[in-house]
């Protein structure tokens, strides 16, 4: 039986093109909204209806469609020095894209909005850190301008709750999965590709001997999570979660494991003069669907990731 319509913005790219298929999963008829569906992403999602179009414009098209659930993704990742915008450009366009889905969200009757924030809110030593992680309880700090863009969004998605719809924002954080690439909006990869990458082409991964530990979301797990988060929202006094704890390796334990898998890879760990501090991995510490998350082992899923790389 059929949850009802679940939209999602930005179903194009990496995390939320395996959000809507979640979501599909759990019985909601979802429908897939971004400005450009590369040929393999639209392949995966041909089951659902997708609109290729700016927000705004498949917010029109949709004007007449009742949803139960709005999961908003759409967002420029990558920051203003590589894209030529100013800072305050690029967080006019993630607020604007945010605010715009609020209202529509609010207009066409949807019970749940769930803002897909970030663990980039965060400077590294924000305090406190329960038990050497970042929790609900850590006050964030970050200012660089996807920073000030996600902490203003959560700010303004719990600023529309109202008695008709529940808003919650989930922050993310390190995250892999199949399916990655990078796109004008996303230029980056995450680790885990780059290291894959760099193995397939050069047999050898790059990686600090001493390092920070980081958290590792399997994207499959994180997006089934959130399928579930939909239909039932932690205790009204939360607005804003972590995406549960997930597994923790640094750099180099990740590289090894990796160079243990394709085979002809050395993982050259070296002492770096100089690593980026980084913040420590995340947690949660609210009672909610997330903290339910069994999180596929950090081995178990590249083996997934790349027996599925192998055949397609």
């Amino acid at each position: 039986m059929t949850k009802g319509n679940a939209l999602v913005t930005g179903a194009g790219g990496f995390v939320c093109s395996e959000v809507a298929l979640a979501l599909a999963r759990a019985g909601y008829q979802t429908i897939a909204t971004d400005q450009f569906f590369d040929a393999q992403t639209a392949q995966r999602l041909s089951h659902l209806q997708q609109f290729e179009a700016p927000l705004g414009a498949a917010l029109t098209t949709l004007q007449s469609t009742k949803f139960e659930v709005v999961v908003h993704g759409a967002a420029q990742t990558s920051g203003p020095e590589s894209t030529g915008q100013t800072s305050a450009a690029h967080i006019k366009l993630n607020t604007d894209l945010l605010t715009a889905t609020l209202d529509y969200a609010r207009e066409v009757g949807a019970k749940r909005f769930l803002f897909l924030s970030s663990m980039g809110v965060f400077a590294p030593d924000d305090m406190p850190q329960p038990c050497g992680r970042m929790t609900e309880a850590t006050l964030p700090s970050g200012t660089f301008p996807y920073a000030a863009a996600k902490r203003a969004g959560e700010i303004l998605t719990h600023g529309a709750r109202d008695g008709a719809m529940e808003t919650l924002s989930l922050r993310l954080g390190n995250t892999f999965g199949p399916h990655e690439a990078s796109r004008p909006s996303r230029q980056v990869v995450c680790l885990v590709s780059r290291m894959i990458a760099a193995a397939k082409s050069t047999g050898l991964i790059n990686a600090p001997a001493l390092g920070y530990a980081r958290e590792w979301s399997w994207l499959p797990d994180l997006a089934d999570g959130i399928a579930r988060l939909m239909g039932q929202f932690p205790a009204s006094d939360v607005s804003v979660l972590h995406a549960g704890t997930p597994p923790v390796l640094t750099a180099a334990d990740l590289a090894q494991v990796i160079a243990r898998r394709i085979p002809g890879t050395t993982a050259a760990l070296h002492l770096a003069s100089s690593e980026s501090v980084l913040r420590p991995p995340m947690a949660s510490e609210q009672t909610s669907v997330m903290n339910d998350i069994v999180w596929t082992p950090v081995e178990v899923a590249l083996d997934q990731m790349l027996r599925l790389k192998v055949s397609t």
